[in-house]
């Protein structure tokens, strides 16, 4: 088995090509995925949309749109990383005192 390079969680079988999640990873409903970003379920669907600039990542199967728990973790980190500047946490905290 080998992982692919966009989804750390999702796993493909060398000898059939087919596709998987890890064991510990779950999949996620819109309303599940709203709840674990704190975001209204309207502001997911926007961000899944092709125009959509920065794209959640997500799985489609048929109309059903998943998302894995690892993938949104991975994307929250990633986001936090490049827009929070030097110096300051969230909630515009910083790390000194004043």
């Amino acid at each position: 088995m080998r992982r692919i390079a966009s989804s750390p969680s999702v796993m493909r079988r060398k000898d059939t090509g087919a596709h998987f999640l890890s064991p510990p990873d779950r999949l996620l409903d819109v309303r599940e995925a709203a709840a674990l970003l704190n975001v209204r379920e309207s502001w997911i669907y926007q961000h899944v949309r092709e125009r959509a600039e920065d794209k959640l990542p997500h799985i489609k199967l048929g109309k059903y749109i998943r998302f894995s728990t690892q993938a949104l973790t991975q994307w929250l980190e990633s986001r936090q990383l490049r827009d929070t500047p030097p110096g300051v946490l969230q909630r515009g905290y910083s790390e000194r005192s004043s």
